[in-house]
């Protein structure tokens, strides 16, 4: 046969397709011994509900409708997460008995088809350079290793993958993830099979956002919840509920960089949901239903409202602690406090409180011009209805405070007791007055020896003070404390 030189680059795939949409050399007569194959696709999908975990994983509920034989049946669920926990599948079905359940992850792929037809006739295709015209012929396929290697009648070649035809289709080769599970069924006829399965690559996060009125001193928290998908596969229509709270896991689900910054790749969408989320309370943890049904394609995230606070009464504080040490060595170094906004997780008489899951929270406040501005972010912990919260958006700007030691004795003292005084002075640039919590963290057993304002002891390490400091002034505090470490 005229060799031709090769111009065009073609992949070409033929195959035969046997009956039921499994792939297989030739269709065969099903005897009693071989399950019967049966394609179970998503377009037979008759209820899809998914439960979602802030960890990145979810837990699926896919029914679908089978036409079945009596006896033994393979049915190969397509469509299915590609990251799926293949032990934790589960099918529920009125009157089947369950045999095995196999995670099918074996996809065709240029490779896998090459592997597949190793020792087999594979063609090669030729164009013609000038008219275009191609030609098959056919080889020997014997490595994949490097380069596909081929055996001619008269020789031995190596060749580009892409020039390679195939004529058969690997029966266990699938276009799509698949988990086939073989059942026996007592008759003939249409059935709903639901498939259970944990998978990670699902998943959702909390966020909200915190405007704070300062001349109300009210603040108001929107909370929403951002649905990521990059488990592989589609899952439209379905029934979506959020879990809020620590679920115990024994291998907990690794969630992507993605994930865990509540994106993907694709651009956030707001799903269609005409109202929020109603909570419910789950044993230890905390539910939310995501009214209507969503569609969550592969690489997509979508955000739904869900809670928004009454305006809660708020009380900003300055605050600026340290972990004591009481041998300070060259210039003390100027910081600036904290704000501190807190406030308690209440509702009114019109509003109940509800839960806060664990988030991001982005504090924003009104400038002068009355357009909000953000202050800072700060993450919250899960928060049950009614309890303290505390953010911190950053720093006061403003309020500067310098810790210097006047003296520090241990002569004359027993063994590793010491003594020190210190002077915290704390200047005021803005045009209000301000109130800044001094807090000492000193560890051992400490005594105050003297001091210019009392102080209170929180714990048994927090030493607080409480500094009133005037507009375009400045405050100081002076103590003496006395540590045995």
């Amino acid at each position: 046969m005229q060799r031709h030189p090769i111009t065009a680059c073609v992949l070409a795939i033929t195959a035969t397709i046997g009956t039921g949409g499994i792939a297989t050399p030739g269709a065969s007569a099903a005897s009693e011994d071989v399950p019967t194959d049966v394609t179970v696709t998503t377009d037979q999908r008759s209820h899809l509900s998914l439960t979602l975990y802030g960890d990145g994983s979810a837990l699926v509920w896919d029914t679908r409708s089978a036409s079945l034989a009596s006896g033994s049946n393979r049915l190969a669920f397509e469509g299915v997460s590609k990251q799926m926990l293949a032990s934790s599948a589960m099918i529920r079905a009125d009157g089947l008995r369950l045999e095995d359940i196999v995670y099918d992850f074996a996809l065709l792929t240029p490779d896998a088809l090459l592997r597949r037809s190793l020792g087999k006739t594979v063609g090669v295709l030729r164009v013609h350079p000038t008219t275009g015209e191609e030609t098959v012929e056919n080889v020997t396929l014997l490595s994949v290793a490097a380069a596909p290697v081929v055996q001619y009648p008269d020789r031995i070649e190596a060749v580009d993958p892409e020039h390679l035809v195939f004529f058969d289709l690997p029966a266990d080769l699938r276009a799509h993830p698949a988990l086939l599970a073989t059942v026996d069924s007592p008759k003939a006829g249409r059935r709903d099979v639901t498939l259970g399965y944990l998978t990670s690559g699902l998943g959702w996060s909390a966020d909200y956002v915190a405007l704070w009125n300062e001349a109300q001193a009210k603040i108001t928290l929107t909370g929403r919840a951002t649905l990521s998908n990059t488990s592989g596969a589609d899952f439209p229509g379905a029934d979506v509920v959020l879990v809020a709270g620590t679920v115990n896991r024994e291998q907990p689900p690794v969630a992507t960089p993605e994930m865990m910054r509540g994106r993907v790749a694709a651009a956030p969408m707001m799903a269609d949901a005409k109202a929020m989320p109603a909570p419910e309370q789950f044993a230890a943890l905390h539910l939310y239903t995501v009214p209507g049904q969503v569609d969550l394609a592969d690489r997509q995230t979508r955000q739904v409202t869900l809670l928004t606070t009454p305006p809660i009464p708020v009380k900003p504080e300055f605050v600026s602690d340290r972990v004591a040490t009481y041998r300070q060595g060259g210039e003390p170094r100027p910081t600036h406090p904290e704000l501190r906004l807190k406030f308690d997780n209440a509702g009114n008489t019109k509003q109940q409180a509800a839960p806060l899951p664990a988030g991001l929270v982005r504090i924003y406040a009104d400038s002068a011009d009355g357009t909000p501005r953000l202050l800072g972010e700060d993450r919250i912990d899960h928060t049950p209805a009614g309890a303290p919260v505390s953010l911190i958006p950053g720093e006061a700007f403003d309020l500067t405070v310098r810790r210097r030691q006047t003296e520090f004795v241990r002569a004359g003292l027993p063994e590793n007791v010491s003594e020190s005084a210190w002077s915290i002075e704390v200047s005021n640039a803005g045009d209000k007055e301000a109130t800044v919590r001094l807090v000492e963290i000193a560890s051992g057993d400490w005594t105050i020896l003297a001091e210019s304002l009392a102080h209170a002891k929180e714990t048994a390490e927090r030493i607080v003070w409480t500094l009133p400091v005037p507009a375009k002034g400045s405050a100081q505090l002076t103590y003496r404390i006395r540590i045995q470490q």
